[in-house]
Order: structure tokens, then C-alpha cells, then sequence
């Protein structure tokens, strides 16, 4: 059998460079190595986490989504605004409306994508203004505060069970629906099938459509929840909140192997990929490295990906057509 190189980089390379930066700022920085900076890196990755996850699904369909930072605002000013004084059953109902409102806006780009045929880049660019007119308006540009008992919501940001962080465990969970959804669930491999070729997907009587409708209303939902986090790190609903949140999910789902033209990615490649970017911001922020430059570094980390990722792609074709 012959060993195809491309192949073998594209299957193991990924995962090799991602997790050389933290072994190495294990072997030699002691202050990253402590229990408390490691969490700090995981609470830190978590809100990044959550969307990055959402945005894996919507990419291994062929698509991506730029609102989904516009939509954890939204999500949040919903909240802290039905929680009130933040008596039980009004921070239930809060809860539920920020998630209620990120699949509701999901639902819509779903449909703009695949019942009007826009291109989900215009698509979700323009309900990404849409979405960040509405919190202005509806915030006059004030900063919503959790009131009364409601202030207590910051401890699912920044209270820790023994050493852990709670916001991880909301990063956990997303990991197993993530993997659920895309591994034992027949929608999981439907998603693939539509990413991989719409069109052969038509024609075997997928109902691609409702499939895609239904994939950017996981996503919205995914964004609902990152919005109550983003709520919860302050105790207030800001209207700056979750920019750039967006590019730094598709990022790390890039880094991670998903591959941009959709139909190949694993929700593990996207976990190692945020992961990945919080180290490398955690190391960067240890070291005294000035924050202007982070966003360059990453940008780098970034572009030698996609390079690497798409010489890998074009050789595995090449090796392919040769046994045709």
C-alpha cells in the first residue's frame, strides 16, 4: 500500500503543531504549568469555545456565520433584561430567551441562505449589522446592569468548582452536543453529505434545506449561550460585547482542519484549535508581549494554516487523480 505524504500531513500534522506550543510552555514556564493559569486559559477559551463549535457545524456544510458576535449581545441584553431582580423563575425565562433569541436569528439566516439563495457571507454580514442596530436601539447605547439577586450570574464566568472553572463545564457540554450531533446523530452525517456536494445531496432526496435552517439555528443557539457568558463576566449587558468573536471561532475551527469548502472537520480538531489560541494568547500575555502585536501573531498562525491546509488539499487531489 503506498503512504500518501499529503495525506498524512493533512491527517496528522494539524494535530501535532497544535499541541507542540503548549508542551512546550509546559516544559519551560512554570507559571503557565500551574493549575490556576490552566484554568485560566480554560475559562478564558471557553465563550471562544462554544461558538467556535457551532461555527464547526455550519462550516463542514459549506457555510459560515459572521453574526453570531452581534447575536451573544442581543442574546445577553435579552437576558439581563428578563432577569429583573432575579428571582428563579425570571432568571429561567432570561436564560431561555437568550438562547430562544440566538436560534430565532439562526432560523432567519438559515432562511435568507437556503430558501432565498443569498450567500451566507452577505447573509449573515448584514444581520450582523442588523442584530448590532437592534442592541443600540434598544440599549440607547447604555450598559444594562444584572440587578439584585440577578448580579449573582457572574459566578458562571468567574467561580470555580475546587480548581475548575464553571464556564468549562458549559464549554464541556457543547463539546459532547457538538460531537453528538455530528457523530451519532443521522443529521450529523447529513451535514457532511450537503458540505461535501449540495448537489448530489439534492438529488439522493436529502431535504437540504430544512437541513441547513436547522444548522444555522444550532449555531444561533450556540451564540445564546456565549452571550450569557459574556453577561456573566461582567454582570452587565454591553453593546460592544462579543466583537470579533466571529473571526476568532471560524480561526480556531480553520486551525483545528475544517476545511473552508466544507464537508470534512471533527469537533476534536476544533477543541485543539481553541485551545491552541488560548495558549498562545496565555503565553503571550506571561511573557509581557504587548497586546497590538496578538492579533497579528494570531493572524499569522492563521494564514500559515489555511497555506499548509490547501497544499495539503491540492496534493492529496494530485495523488488521487494519479491512481484514476
Amino acid at each position: 500500500m503506498t503512504i500518501n505524504g499529503a495525506a498524512l500531513l493533512k491527517r496528522y500534522g494539524f494535530m501535532t503543531a497544535l499541541l507542540l506550543p503548549a508542551i512546550f510552555l509546559l516544559i519551560v514556564d512554570e507559571r503557565f504549568r500551574s493549575a490556576q493559569n490552566l484554568s485560566n486559559v480554560l475559562a478564558q477559551s471557553s465563550i471562544v469555545g462554544i461558538v467556535a463549535i457551532g461555527m464547526t457545524l455550519v462550516m463542514i456544510l459549506g457555510g459560515f456565520d459572521l453574526s453570531v458576535g452581534a447575536i451573544a449581545a442581543l442574546s445577553g441584553l435579552c437576558a439581563v433584561v428578563v432577569f429583573g431582580h432575579g428571582d428563579p423563575l425570571h432568571m429561567a425565562l432570561g436564560v431561555g430567551a437568550a438562547i430562544g433569541c440566538g436560534i430565532a436569528i439562526g432560523l432567519v439566516n438559515g432562511v435568507l441562505i437556503s430558501r432565498l439563495a443569498i450567500n451566507p457571507l452577505i447573509a449573515t454580514l448584514a444581520m450582523a449589522s442588523i442584530v448590532r442596530g437592534v442592541v443600540l436601539i434598544a440599549s440607547e447605547g447604555t450598559i444594562y446592569r444584572a440587578q439584585g439577586d440577578a448580579a449573582a450570574i457572574t459566578i458562571i464566568a468567574l467561580g470555580r468548582w475546587h480548581v475548575f472553572p464553571i464556564a468549562g463545564f458549559f464549554f464541556i457540554g457543547s463539546i459532547i452536543l457538538g460531537w453528538f450531533i455530528l457523530k451519532r446523530m443521522r443529521f450529523g452525517h447529513y451535514i457532511y453529505a450537503i458540505g461535501g456536494s449540495e448537489t448530489a445531496s439534492t438529488l439522493a432526496g436529502l431535504p437540504v434545506s430544512r437541513i441547513v435552517i436547522v444548522t444555522y439555528a444550532i449555531v444561533g443557539g450556540f451564540a445564546g449561550v456565549a452571550g450569557l457568558l459574556l453577561l456573566a463576566r461582567t454582570g452587565s449587558a454591553l453593546t460592544n460585547a462579543g466583537v470579533g468573536l466571529e473571526l476568532e471561532a471560524i480561526t480556531a475551527t480553520v486551525i483545528g482542519g475544517t476545511r473552508l469548502g466544507g464537508g470534512e472537520g471533527a469537533i476534536s480538531g476544533t477543541v485543539l484549535g481553541v485551545v491552541l489560541l488560548g495558549v498562545i494568547r496565555n503565553g503571550l500575555n506571561l511573557n509581557g508581549v504587548s497586546p497590538f502585536w496578538q492579533p497579528f501573531i494570531i493572524g499569522c498562525i492563521l494564514l500559515i494554516t489555511v497555506v499548509v491546509s490547501r497544499r495539503a488539499d491540492s496534493g492529496g487531489r494530485r495523488s488521487r487523480a494519479g491512481f484514476l
